[in-house]
């Protein structure tokens, strides 16, 4: 079953992207936006897109926005172009994944830098760095 949630998913991120990319003409989407996941319901009634959209945080509301406003252009596109028997209802949602990691690296950077030490060499046997 997890097979199959995992090719539907990953067919439903490559034709929403080359549909998003494509054909998806909304001047409120952002240039840089890309699909990052796609999970499906187990019923396959529902799908979650999860976007990436580099950019302001005003740009990414926008772009979240005008890709929820065409869920029913896309939802026909792919049913012309994908050979499932149903096609999920889709809600696109901003993935903040790479925003997070971005703060909790600068957060790392300005507790090492207060501290005036580094990691400086693996301890033996570990992957773990000494600080001196």
């Amino acid at each position: 079953m997890y097979d199959r949630m995992d090719s539907v998913n990953s067919l439903l991120k490559k034709e929403i992207s080359r549909v998003v990319h494509d054909e998806v003409k909304d001047p409120r989407l952002a240039k840089l936006t890309s699909i990052v996941s796609v999970e499906t319901s187990r019923n396959l009634q529902t799908a979650t897109v999860y976007v990436s959209v580099m950019g302001e945080p005003s740009e990414k509301r926008k772009t979240i926005k005008g890709l929820n406003s065409a869920t029913g252009f896309i939802h026909r596109v792919l049913r012309r172009s994908l050979d499932i028997r149903s096609i999920p209802r889709i809600t696109f949602v901003l993935d903040d994944s790479l925003d997070r990691a971005e703060k909790i690296s600068e957060l790392i950077d300005s507790i090492s830098k207060r501290q005036g030490s580094y990691p400086t060499e693996p301890v033996e046997g570990h992957n773990q760095f000494l600080i001196k």
